[in-house]
């Protein structure tokens, strides 16, 4: 692409991006590439001979954002640099901004501070603290959000590794189209993945994809790419409260939870790493595979698998205590000090995780209720082997059934009320959508691709999108999606 030059802009730098953008030619149907022709035949007055020449502070915008850059930073220091220069460069004509949200502990919000004077577009950095780094890099994606001045979002990561050069065309596409999310991909003509790491981790790439489409058939079908980490979103289409990121993946969150959105793909080249180390690990992928069960199973569903899982050590524990010779019901009353702890472990783990405090404050909780259902269990046992003559297992499944569904109540209610997990940034409200001219930059954007609609592709919606009944994918997920 090709940024406008600094001889090409007009004496009175202040009034130029104050004045109102020049009606644009109308983006025809047949592309992108037609539009941004039509774009480089518009040229701007040529400033003075006599004018000092600009400088980048003399560029950042005093009129509010048309699109926010959100970087999720974790020990890049070495990379801020190149890619301020870079944005500042792609971005330029566009009145953007950079929000740089940052988890790291090498310098990387020195670096920012160091280069931020030297480039020509408005930077803000949102450092959290250890303590506050909630849901990696999906949870400072979600707080990036509620920092944005603008109308659009760009999320990038900040290894280089997503070209800052195609984020014109990623609000191009979304203004063309009246998109709603438009997502780089690495899987469409004029994408490559050639900057993944060996074979290991394109098997894993594709294998993720593959996984995430055969989760959500529907609401995914036609979406090239799930695990792109490059991607533009219409910010009155988030609705951060409901957000529950957990890990690397914060776009599967959002396609797999929201309502219809318009979806369109644009393709970009993933390059190597400039500097740094991949933040990439087996634990991050034993997250994902964990949030894409939370997404795919209801709550509910959750809960009845763990409690299930739960009575092998309950019925283990009975029978084997009463073969020591225990009596039945002392049995069964320590074999549930087992099952209850086991199940504690599956609710923190699968059924309420991310839940804000200490573990070792809910425990308590969680024992004493669980232990309550022994008010019911026990006496249901003395009737089906004392009355009825059931044996000691059969007696115990029948009264560790008759209570799950009153245990689920329970807990969900004085346990795991929605306590969303702390944040660090503050929740500002998000602007409304302003009317927007379409104004591409010079250059070439590259080919873009409609998203086939399904559940989460559809019409462009007149308003912000919003997750029924709070945590979403949490409660009811539908299964034919």
């Amino acid at each position: 692409m090709t940024p406008t030059s600094t001889g090409d802009l007009p004496d009175d730098l202040t009034g130029l991006l104050r004045r109102p953008v020049l009606p644009q030619p109308r983006i025809p149907p047949d592309g992108l590439a037609a539009a941004a022709a039509a774009s480089e035949a518009r040229t701007d007055p040529p400033l003075p001979a006599d004018a000092d020449p600009p400088t980048a502070a003399h560029r950042i915008a005093p009129v509010a954002p048309r699109l926010s850059v959100v970087v999720p930073t974790r020990n890049e220091a070495h990379n801020i640099e190149p890619l301020l220069r870079r944005l500042d460069d792609a971005l330029r004509g566009l009145a953007g901004e950079v929000i740089f949200v940052d988890d790291s502990d090498d310098g990387t919000p020195e670096a920012i501070a160091r280069v931020r004077p030297t480039v020509g577009l408005p930077v803000r950095v949102h450092h959290r603290a250890p303590g506050d780094r909630v849901g990696g890099l999906g949870g400072a994606v979600s707080e990036g959000f509620a920092l944005c001045a603008a109308p659009y979002a760009v999320i990038i990561d900040g290894d280089l590794q997503h070209p800052p050069e195609t984020i014109p065309a990623l609000l191009a596409a979304a203004l063309h189209d009246a998109a709603d999310v438009v997502i780089g991909s690495r899987y469409v003509p004029g994408g490559s993945a050639s900057g993944l790491a060996g074979t290991t981790r394109h098997l894993v790439s594709t294998g993720s994809n593959l996984l995430c489409r055969l989760a959500f058939p529907r609401r995914l079908r036609g979406v090239s790419d799930v695990m792109s980490g490059f991607f533009l979103v219409r910010v009155a289409a988030v609705d951060r409260a409901g957000l529950r990121p957990d890990g690397y993946k914060i776009l599967l969150e959002l396609l797999a939870t929201a309502g219809p959105l318009r979806i369109r793909e644009v393709g970009y080249a993933f390059a190597e790493r400039h500097a740094g180390a991949s933040n990439a690990s087996v634990s991050e992928g034993v997250r994902f595979a964990r949030r894409l069960f939370s997404l795919r199973v209801p709550r509910p569903a959750r809960f009845a698998l763990v409690g299930a899982s739960g009575t092998v050590p309950n019925l283990l524990g009975t029978a084997g205590l009463h073969h020591l010779g225990l009596h039945y019901l002392a049995a069964a009353i320590l074999a549930t000090q087992l099952a209850i702890a086991w199940n504690f472990a599956g609710c923190e783990l699968l059924v309420w995780d991310r839940q804000a405090g200490s573990r070792l404050r809910r425990y308590p909780a969680f024992a004493i209720i669980n232990n309550l259902d022994l008010v019911i269990r026990l006496p249901l046992l003395a009737l089906f082997v004392g009355r009825w003559g059931f044996g000691v297992g059969t007696a115990t499944l029948l009264s560790l059934a008759a209570a799950v569904v009153v245990r689920y109540l329970v807990v969900e209610r004085l346990v795991y009320r929605h306590r969303p997990a702390g944040s660090s940034a503050p929740t500002a409200p998000i602007p409304p959508t302003p009317p927007m001219p379409a104004t591409p930059r010079r250059g070439s954007f590259g080919p873009t691709r409609a998203v086939r609609p399904g559940r989460a592709q559809g019409a462009g919606r007149p308003g912000g999108l919003s997750w029924p009944g709070g945590t979403p994918g949490e409660e009811a997920t539908d299964a034919a999606t």
